[in-house]
């Protein structure tokens, strides 16, 4: 059995394992292909592309690689008539990934869409189309379900996958140990985002902000989890320009927000990673002038971070564009280390937000999901 998988992002590279472990369970003998990343490869993934080839930041930087992008969807096209997979899943990314569906449809190969796009963020237009060429659409948030259902879409509501990584009981005094920090001295974690871009852009300034966060509380200790999709050696090389050390983790993001004690994190999986952690922290995201005044005008909802987005207010604050600057986050990183009935707050209002995301074992209950499509669609038509 074949399965054409997509994924574009990081957090999609972790999706796309969590499902091939799942669905490998159950039967070793399917052969996934596609694109994807690192993460998928230890699962055996066989791939076309690497996820870094789809990777882009903002709407307007997208356009110089459109050209890239197209020759990507028109080889993985081609891949479905020669591969003649009997399902293709796409991992969120939706302006690749629903061109691709659709000439899937149209050769008759069943559409599962894990991770469903924001649409009840912007672009809502993008229903009509995911209706038309999407089988089975499996959703992470509970509100998602209800949108597709009124729509008419086949869905299914499997809870969000970040919980069965968090540990509520994490003990970080080995991984303090390990990387050399001290308990007794406040642990702030930046992390600037998992695309090369987004580190370019955000980096710089949340260093420039440090040495104004330890003039006013004095000696801090800063440590940086560098996602698997960026080069270690050009975030050193960045880094290295920090008056105030801080201290290099490979991967290990999870870890890293558990042990610290506050956080500023770049727009994504990644923000909401940190909530369900319950920990203190702020959102900050800078795209091109033009790129953020067409994103705004075309948006539908308030925010831009999930856990605000999910308490439909601003729990944690976002600094997003001209409000992203060395001054403002050296002021609301103070006070996520230092104000405690502020901390103690947010924490509080984290924990409602991770009660409303389900239970664990999403990546099981997908993989049921999966199977019963292929199961009902057992000899695909492919179509000419």
């Amino acid at each position: 059995m074949k399965i054409m998988m997509i994924a574009g992002e990081v957090s999609g590279d972790i999706h796309g394992a969590g499902l091939i472990r799942c669905l490998r369970s159950k039967n070793d003998n399917i052969d996934f292909f596609g694109i994807g990343g690192l993460k998928m490869l230890r699962e055996n993934f066989r791939p076309y592309y690497m996820l870094d080839t789809l990777q882009t930041h903002g709407l307007v930087e997208v356009l110089r690689h459109i050209p890239r992008l197209y020759q990507t969807l028109w080889r993985m096209r081609d891949a479905l008539e020669e591969e003649r997979p009997e399902a293709l899943i796409l991992i969120d990314y939706p302006g690749f990934n629903l061109k691709l569906a659709a000439y899937a449809k149209l050769k008759g190969i069943p559409v599962i869409f894990f991770n469903s796009p924001q649409i009840w963020a912007w672009r809502k237009g993008r229903l009509k189309t995911i209706r038309r060429v999407v089988d089975k659409m499996i959703v992470l948030f509970p509100f998602e379900e209800k949108i597709y259902q009124q729509a008419g879409v086949e869905v299914s509501w499997v809870g969000h996958p970040l919980l069965d990584q968090i540990q509520s009981d994490y003990d970080s005094s080995t991984f303090r140990k390990q990387y050399g920090l001290k308990n007794d001295l406040p642990l702030l974690a930046i992390a600037p985002g998992s695309r090369p871009s987004e580190m370019r852009r955000h980096l710089p300034t949340l260093l420039e902000a440090l040495p104004n966060i330890q003039k006013k509380i004095g000696d801090i200790q800063c440590i940086l989890p560098v996602a698997e999709s960026l080069d270690f050696k050009e975030v050193k090389m960045v880094v290295e320009s920090s008056t105030v050390p801080v201290t290099l983790i490979p991967e290990q993001f999870i870890e890293s927000i558990q042990a610290c004690d506050a956080a500023i994190v770049a727009s994504g999986t990644a923000s909401l990673q940190t909530g369900l952690a319950l920990k203190p922290f702020a959102i900050v995201y800078q795209v091109a002038p033009l790129t953020f005044r067409i994103a705004r005008y075309l948006a539908h909802t308030k925010y831009i971070g999930l856990v605000n987005v999910l308490a439909e207010k601003e729990i944690v604050p976002e600094l997003l564009q001209n409000n992203f600057t060395a001054s403002i986050v050296a002021e609301t990183a103070v006070r996520l280390l230092q104000d405690k009935a502020y901390r103690d707050r947010m924490s509080d209002e984290l924990k409602s937000i991770r009660g409303k995301l389900g239970e664990s074992g999403a990546y099981d209950k997908a993989a049921r999901c999966i199977e019963n499509v292929l199961v009902n669609n057992r000899t695909p038509t492919y179509r000419k």
